[in-house]
């Protein structure tokens, strides 16, 4: 062999040794991994998969090549607007519905395997978003549409927000605190909401008007009831010794009278059948 041949050959396995260093440095070198307060982080890394052991907050050291996925342990809000479902009457609404939720910490190795390493709002906004829908339909279908206006309201929600929970906690998911907001009807279903609302109002005045009427009548059955008392009182009151009393009152009052205007003289006759004339002073 030349000495150019082992030249050529030393240049070679020089690079082939240094490569290798290089390679080697690469995979053992680190870097830091920073996780937010709230969040754990799980790492993946290429050649040992998924690690059990999972990040806390601060700052964490991984392998170069390692892949940190985060996910919240402290509560989080998430709002879906428009979530369209049906009513025991057949009524099409849209509902917006927030909620909160958490990750179980223990659980968060899980939520990666099913999911892999997406965003967390990426799961929000996909599975999330459809196993809520499910859950709305489901309950919503036990409802009528002017259950869902009132104070049904709340129990739908208290009842949504079990179904989703109990469906969600197999992954590690803890909902909790869900609302409704207000049911957006279509237009057949608007109108149809209108006329009841309507026919209530009225039903509603009607009742109030007979109610009026029912006291104003009850009002002057009471006065009509006290006269009768008051004259029935009265009457008791007057016995036979009163009036007789009265009566002998009233003579004495008419002889004075006769005897303020006599003048004196005696009654005169004329004939057997004369009338007897009493002279008077007036006469």
């Amino acid at each position: 062999m030349t000495n150019q041949k082992k030249k050529h050959t030393k240049l070679i396995g020089g690079i082939i040794i240094g490569a290798g260093l290089i390679l080697g440095g690469i995979f053992t070198v680190r870097v830091i991994e920073k996780i937010p307060n709230g969040y754990v982080g799980v790492v993946y890394s290429p050649n040992g998969g998924v690690k059990e052991a999972t990040l806390d907050q601060g700052w964490n050291v991984v392998g170069f090549f390692d892949k940190v996925t985060k996910y919240p342990v402290r509560m989080q809000t998430v709002s879906n607007s428009d979530i369209k479902v049906a009513t025991s009457d057949g009524k099409n609404i849209e509902m917006d519905i927030a909620y909160n939720y958490v990750v179980r910490p223990d659980k968060v190795v899980a939520v990666f395997n099913k999911f892999g390493a997406v965003k967390v709002e990426q799961i929000e906004n996909s599975y999330l978003r459809s196993r809520l829908w499910d859950a709305a339909r489901k309950v919503i279908s036990k409802y009528s549409v002017i259950d869902t206006y009132g104070q049904k309201s709340a129990e739908a929600a208290s009842e949504i927000q079990k179904t989703f929970a109990e469906d969600m906690s197999k992954y590690g998911f803890v909902i909790d605190d869900l609302t409704l907001g207000v049911p957006k009807p279509d237009k057949a279903t608007q109108d149809a909401i209108d006329a009841r609302v309507k026919s209530s109002q009225e039903l509603e005045r009607s009742q109030t008007e007979i109610k009026i009427a029912k006291a104003e009548a009850e009002k002057k059955k009471i006065e009509a009831e006290g006269v009768a008392n008051a004259n029935d009182i009265i009457k008791k009151s007057i016995s036979d010794e009163i009036i007789e009393n009265k009566k002998i009152e009233s003579n004495e009052t008419i002889q004075k009278k006769f005897i303020e205007k006599w003048n004196g003289q005696m009654p005169k006759a004329t004939g057997k059948d004369s009338i007897l004339q009493l002279p008077l002073n007036d006469e």
